[in-house]
């Protein structure tokens, strides 16, 4: 009798677990297929500050009908961006066929300026996840610097003022950076870069380039501190700093006759005296000034003082210069040309010399004159009788 109920017990027991399905003792999820899946090899990857990590997944159908995944792609970094392809298409759906699978292509945009860390994303087909991680070694930025070793120079009007500057690309891409200057009106700036003249550079990523930059200032600037801005930029990123040209003053001068006529006369081989006045028409001291001449072949010019040591602004120095005609100098208008020069400015005059005959050929002329009368006086005086 009582083995025959543990008979009967048994038996409604494993009525019960058939009538359940199994599922007392073996959970659906635990053998259970899922109709599709993702896979790619590489779910977990480094990668640089602008650099393009690309998957190949593939969808997976393990079902027995063609299957229908619509795709999407789960960010929450709004800077990263992402392309889904297949068959060299963007694809927001694809379509599998039963027990295969289908390509597709995912490309994931490290922004440039991006911290340090792990980033988590999740491509997604229907139900099926794929979740991936991208670890960024290093922050990134995308940004340029343009600095100068020495951004103050000071100097005369007549100056240049060469400035050496580097160009630094921040950024993990090639950039092509043109080179502009703001500065007032009248003033020169010139770019040069490996001894060349350029309007425009371009720099690797992560690298610098040395430029040289050339400030003229305008003949007739005055004394003053001047600011001159300088860039480097593209659509993309830029970068400036400013220049500083101190400006001491203005060099001048000027060289003319006492009474500013500029003709005389003399006699052949004779010698004439001028007054020469040199002036420093500028705003800045003048130093060390030589008088010279250019003259007619054996000609010559002395001056006395010779050198000028030194003229301030404003001032003006006497100067005599003696000139001596050639003997041999024949009637006529000569050209004489004088410089006052110092190291940083230099004057000419133009004088005109007239060469006139020399009264002892006007005697000479007049005693031949003389001689011939009274000897045609004679004749007349000793054949006139006849």
């Amino acid at each position: 009798m009582r083995k025959a109920c543990r008979q009967a017990g048994i038996l409604a027991l494993i009525a019960a677990i058939l009538w359940t399905g199994g599922s007392a003792l073996f959970p659906a999820a635990a053998w259970a297929a899922s109709e599709t899946e993702l896979y790619t090899p590489y779910t977990a990857v480094d990668a640089a500050p602008g650099e393009s990590v690309s998957y190949n997944v593939e969808l997976i159908n393990n079902s027995d009908e063609t299957v229908t995944s619509n795709l999407g792609f789960q960010n929450a970094n709004a800077q990263w961006t992402h392309e889904l392809t297949a068959g060299g298409r963007v694809v927001k759906q694809l379509a599998v066929k039963p027990g295969s699978s289908q390509s597709l292509s995912l490309r994931l945009d490290v922004p440039l300026e991006v911290d340090r860390g792990e980033y988590q994303f999740t491509l997604t087909a229907g139900e099926a996840r794929l979740p991936l991680r991208v670890s960024v070694a290093e922050k990134g930025t995308f940004t340029s610097k343009l600095e100068v070793e020495q951004s103050n120079m000071e100097g005369h009007s007549d100056s240049t003022f060469t400035f050496s500057a580097i160009l630094t690309n921040q950024t993990a891409e090639e950039q092509t950076y043109a080179l502009t200057a703001a500065a007032d009106p009248g003033w020169d700036i010139r770019f040069n870069s490996g001894g060349s003249s350029v309007t425009s550079v371009t720099v690797e990523p992560n690298t610098n380039q040395t430029l040289s930059v050339e400030v003229l200032p305008p003949d007739q600037v005055k004394a003053g501190t001047y600011q001159i801005p300088i860039m480097a930029a593209n659509n993309a990123t830029k970068a400036g700093t400013n220049l500083e040209a101190v400006i001491t003053g203005a060099y001048g001068i000027g060289l003319t006759t006492a009474d500013e006529r500029l003709n005389a006369d003399i006699k052949a081989g004779g010698t004439r005296s001028l007054q020469l006045t040199v002036t420093n028409t500028g705003t800045a001291k003048l130093e060390d000034i030589s008088l010279t001449a250019q003259t007619p072949s054996d000609w010559e010019v002395t001056f006395e003082p010779k050198t000028i040591r030194s003229l301030e602004p404003g001032k003006q120095e006497s100067v005599q210069a003696v000139i001596k005609s050639s003997e041999q100098s024949l009637p006529g208008d000569y050209a004489l040309s004088l410089s006052a020069q110092s190291a940083q400015k230099t004057a000419d005059a133009a004088i005109r010399v007239a060469v006139k005959s020399s009264s002892l050929w006007g005697w000479i002329g007049i005693l031949i004159i003389a001689a011939v009368a009274l000897g045609i006086y004679g004749l007349f005086r000793k054949y006139g009788r006849r």
